[in-house]
């Protein structure tokens, strides 16, 4: 596939050599561009010794198949993208004289330094839900906007999230090697429903309310701990400690701030009951991996699922020291990633750059601009 479309095209690539690949839900790996497809960057003339304009927005950190995915946005502005990860000054690089820096993955980080160096900037956007890895304090003293794409995941994190819970409670993946292995034999798995048992939701923004209504669905009593009431019907809105003591089923659904980094260390997964179940598709920075384990050592805990870990992308090693934990289960960040998530991403990221580039309001970050003035 090619991404310059004839010498007039504005949809720009700056590949960076060496850029290291990664999963989709990863850092940006690189995008293969075929034999004989034009590379184009915003300092490469477009034809002759015309000078390609600079762009107006600048996509920081594509992965596979992100370039087709905002066919749309070049058709409407001029835009860049650069394959791959990308720190510090190669985001500067990368973002020069944008208007728009749109950073698609939450391993690149968009700091204090990265924004002052970007005097152009006016919004920085992230097609994912949270947006930790944007410094929106210091975007919003610069008069910077930050949005993000908060609903796009909603159903697909929600459906995992019980997807889990329900593989924990039937021992599905210990049933699956079980009869991998040869034997057919039922007698050690036997199970527990989730109807009649206790959800504890802790957070309720999109994806803890969708989470909420799923456990309802099957007849689940649900609590919720939220900072901000949201009067859901059939949800009970508890204190931290009354939900932990009485949630059977515990789903993380917090953004990462630092009011919740390290919410659930020690002493609060410890308030658990006995045979109680964790699922955390918020951030690994939320809970204390150490203690999570140690009750699960301990059969205090039945089980936990984990799609997110300190410090993603995780090395092998890192893996490797936690394959003897009984009753965990770890996936790579997946539970956001499905086919009708990466349309409501593209489709919200882009009707969001492009409202706000002709001036009229977007949902943004509390404390940034909300507006934009036509260019």
């Amino acid at each position: 596939m090619s991404d310059a479309r004839g010498a007039g095209s504005m949809f720009v690539r700056s590949p960076v050599p060496g850029a290291p690949g990664a999963a989709e839900n990863g850092a940006a790996p690189a995008c293969a561009i075929p034999e004989g497809a034009t590379r184009m960057t915003p300092t490469t003339p477009a034809s002759g010794t015309e000078a390609a304009p600079a762009a107006r927005v600048a996509v920081v950190d594509c992965g596979p198949g992100d370039v087709e995915r905002l066919r749309r946005l070049q058709d409407a502005v001029p835009t860049s993208t650069a394959d791959g990860a990308a720190g510090g000054a190669e985001i500067v690089r990368r973002a020069a004289g944008a208007a728009v820096l749109v950073t698609l993955y939450t391993y690149t980080a968009v700091d204090a330094e990265v924004i002052a160096a970007l005097p152009d900037l006016r919004l920085i956007i992230t097609r994912t839900a949270g947006h930790s890895h944007i410094d929106a304090e210091a975007a919003a003293a610069r008069g910077i906007a930050v949005a993000t794409v908060p609903d796009a995941p909603t159903e697909a994190v929600a459906e995992f999230t019980l997807g889990a819970l329900l593989a924990l409670r039937r021992a599905l993946p210990e049933a699956a090697a079980s009869t991998r292995a040869g034997a057919w034999e039922f007698t050690g798995f036997r199970g527990r429903e989730l109807g009649g048992s206790t959800l504890g939701v802790l957070g309720l923004g999109h994806i803890g309310a969708h989470v909420a209504q799923l456990g309802r669905a099957i007849g689940m009593e649900v609590l919720a701990f939220t900072r901000t009431p949201r009067g859901l019907p059939g949800v009970a809105e508890v204190a931290l400690p009354e939900l932990l003591e009485r949630s059977s089923a515990l789903s993380v659904n917090v953004p990462l701030t630092p009011q919740t980094r390290g919410l659930l260390g020690a002493g609060e997964l410890g308030r658990l009951p006995r045979g109680a179940h964790v699922v955390n598709t918020s951030r690994g920075e939320v809970l204390d991996l150490d203690a999570l384990c140690a009750l699960l050592r301990s059969g205090h805990l039945a089980g936990a699922c984990l799609d997110v870990l300190e410090g993603e992308p995780v090395a092998a090693q890192r893996l490797h020291a936690l394959a003897d934990v009984p009753n965990l289960l770890i996936t790579p960040h997946i539970s956001w990633h499905t086919e009708e998530t990466l349309r409501r991403q593209f489709d919200g990221l882009v009707d969001r750059v492009l409202a706000f580039l002709s001036g009229r309001p977007i949902d943004t970050i509390a404390g940034t601009p909300t507006q934009g003035a036509p260019a």
